[in-house]
């Protein structure tokens, strides 16, 4: 179906503590939920609107009028406080969307989504493009609240919400404010909040780079200088100075092509992105900066787009007196935007060269296309895919319009390779659906550029956790490491297969490479804990996982690596509460429910583990989406059978996780069971 744009009224609505109600009473939960979709469904049809996507205890609605979509909303609220009373908090937003099917994208779809996300239950919350629509209609009695910042939106956004008629009061206090998501203030204090949350992050940034790096990473290193011998540089992202300030996706794509075209600078070490781009919105100066990242450089700048004019800025800073080395200014048309990036990577080299490395007399910058408007949406597909969870959609969306207008766009094809890798990782998408779009998009990218290194990666990542085809992964990871000795990815896949052919020293090697380009990547750190704890170091992953914890105290992933070390060590009680936080950080995710399950299956509570497991398997294809997680859950009840029937499921479904099962401690308890041992056999796996 082709994609339609239009201006919605976007409305969010869910159920508050579904999760919890379902545990306590899951016959009453579920009537909850089907009187809800019942009045949602009566009174949407009633107001002109449509009801694109019902998720779990949530809906999705769109209406074509904000008056309509707010009378609807009202509606529903006042029909719900009768008996049995549903908790709904609801977010309406209007914006332009692209309509595919039953599939809605657009900025606005996220900030509707945020706005619902602080409503306490019973209360309707809406934007000031909202307010404009009903401002004129004296039905409505609304209040202001106040300006909230809101993740991955740029701007504090200013919240309103219906009063009277029984709506609650809406007091700041009492506003659910999601994990990671920065606190609402009124405009001016919000400059206060502002300094304290970035202060309080710059310090425990400054506190872990303190006392794991002093410069690049390298395990066990002691503290030293924080600049190397060599020279190294940070690329920031570029600051959005346009108008509107609605190009941080240019101004990150460009900081981010720059970063790797150095790459390939043979004696230049670069920070990887994900560090890079952590001092985004912080005000810390390029000295403290270098001393984080352990480099001597920095290359900052600015990017101002008003239609195809272009004006960037770029400077390239000396971190250990805070002096520029170089600074330029570019006045030019959007179709120069490649020979601006060439221009800006050789200027770093040239200030650079001589200090032990050497300059390339090549071109680092290669024009991926020559489509500039398909290049703008790569960049924005890029962007959005950098949101991860909240802006996998509207990857998905982006890249494909940059293979609509470039068909050889081999950026864009290992764009959207790599996120239906990422929806296959996340549980997003069943594995059997995600990794063979990921290998076909891989694998045009390869058909129009070979040497593209953020290409084979993909290819190597599928052949490693969804084909098993074991030697092709490696080959096709140490192809991308020589097409570009940066491509941090790769050598943490390469370090996956070092670790499941049970060498776990090299797995070691390759994947403290990964860190050591992108230090702060929890991702990788995550894994390079995950790996000692299956090769039994624990006391090594617990101090991996704890740094994390330290750097990122709201990520689910962090509970949940420190959870799983303390499980495998038969800590179940620190376990539980590890796993606890970890779904409650995740929102309740089916993965992190079900390791809470395993352990309060070992802490003497299976009824409540059994449970957690009937509610999930009863909510959704759970068998599809995790299944590994469900075996092991089965097994920390004893469930042996049940357990074996998933793993062998498992393998059917070629499930990502199923490669870990030769060498994670976890299973040692099968280990000698023949239906185990003959499923073990059945993967060969290497050096098997």
């Amino acid at each position: 179906m082709p994609s339609v744009r239009r201006l919605a009224a976007i409305m969010f609505s869910d159920i508050m503590g579904y999760t919890a109600m379902m545990q306590k009473d899951e016959a009453d939960a579920v009537a909850r939920v089907k009187r809800y979709r019942h009045v949602l469904s009566d009174r949407v049809a009633a107001h002109q609107g449509e009801i694109l996507q019902h998720y779990g205890d949530g809906s999705l609605s769109i209406f074509d009028s904000a008056v309509e979509a707010m009378k609807c909303a009202r509606e529903i609220q006042i029909a719900l406080r009768e008996a049995p009373q549903v908790p709904l908090r609801i977010g309406i937003h209007i914006g332009d969307v692209v309509r595919e099917g039953d599939e809605l994208y657009g900025d606005g779809v996220n900030l509707a989504s945020r706005v619902q996300s602080l409503a306490p239950p019973g209360a309707v919350l809406f934007t000031a493009r909202v307010w404009e629509d009903i401002r004129s209609h004296p039905e409505f009695r609304t209040v202001e609240i106040g300006n909230f910042s809101l993740k991955n939106v740029e701007r504090p956004i200013a919240i309103y919400g219906l009063a009277g008629d029984g709506f609650p009061s809406l007091k700041r206090g009492e506003f659910n404010m999601p994990k990671g998501d920065a606190k609402g203030a009124r405009i001016p204090s919000s400059a206060c909040m502002y300094y304290i949350l970035a202060g309080a992050v710059i310090l425990s940034i400054a506190t872990f780079a303190a006392l794991r790096y002093g410069g690049f990473y390298t395990p066990d290193k002691p503290l030293t200088a924080a600049h190397s011998e060599s020279p190294s540089i940070a690329v920031l992202p570029f600051k959005d100075m346009s108008p509107e300030r609605d190009q941080a996706y240019f101004g990150d794509g460009i900081a981010e092509e720059i970063l790797n075209a150095l790459t390939h600078v043979e004696g230049l070490r670069v920070a990887g992105r994900t560090s890079s781009f952590s001092f985004r919105d912080e005000k810390t100066d390029v000295r403290e900066i270098g001393t984080q990242l352990g480099v001597s450089t920095v290359l900052e700048g600015s990017v101002r787009k008003a239609g195809d004019q272009l004006r960037i800025t770029a400077q390239l800073i000396n971190t250990k007196d805070g002096f520029h080395l170089w600074s330029s200014t570019y006045d030019r048309q959007l179709s120069d935007i490649f020979t601006i990036q060439e221009e800006i990577a050789q200027a770093v080299v040239d200030q650079l060269a001589g200090i032990l490395i050497q300059k390339k007399e090549q071109s680092l910058v290669k024009p991926s296309t020559q489509n500039q408007a398909a290049y703008e949406s790569y960049l924005r597909g890029k962007y959005m895919l950098s949101q991860r969870a909240e802006g996998v959609t509207e990857a998905l969306a982006f890249f494909s319009e940059a293979i609509a207008l470039d068909s050889q766009f081999a950026l864009a094809y290992a764009g959207l390779g790599n996120t239906y890798l990422w929806q296959a990782w996340s549980n997003m998408l069943p594995s059997d659906q995600a990794f063979p779009k990921a290998r076909l998009y891989a694998q045009q990218a390869l058909r129009y550029d070979s040497t593209l290194a953020y290409a084979h990666a993909v290819l190597g990542a599928v052949n490693l956790w969804y084909d098993w085809k074991w030697e092709e992964a490696r080959s096709s990871l140490e192809l991308a490491i020589r097409h570009n000795p940066s491509e941090a990815r790769a050598y943490l896949d390469l370090g996956w297969y070092h670790a499941i052919s049970g060498n776990f020293d090299e797995a070691i090697v390759e994947i403290e490479k990964a860190v050591s380009l992108d230090p702060f990547n929890l991702e990788y750190n995550v894994d390079l804990a995950d790996i000692h704890r299956m090769a039994k170091r624990y006391d090594r992953a617990e101090k991996v996982g704890k740094e994390m914890l330290a750097l990122y105290p709201s990520n689910s992933e962090t509970y949940w690596i420190l959870g799983l070390i303390a499980y495998t060590r038969g800590q179940y009680a620190e376990a539980e509460r590890y796993f606890q936080q970890c779904a409650d950080a995740s929102g309740g995710e089916d993965w992190a429910q079900l390791h809470l399950a395993m352990a309060k299956a070992k802490t003497g509570n299976s009824k409540a583990a059994q449970m957690i497991i009937d509610n999930l398997l009863k909510a959704g294809p759970l068998t599809e989406t995790a299944p590994v997680e469900l075996a092991m859950a089965y097994l920390s009840l004893n469930q042996q059978d049940k357990a074996l029937a998933m793993l062998e499921d498992s393998y059917n479904r070629h499930a990502n996780w199923l490669i870990s099962i030769p060498i994670d401690p976890f299973w040692d308890k099968l280990r000698s069971h023949p239906r185990f041992k003959a499923l073990v056999r059945k993967m060969n796996f290497p050096g098997s």
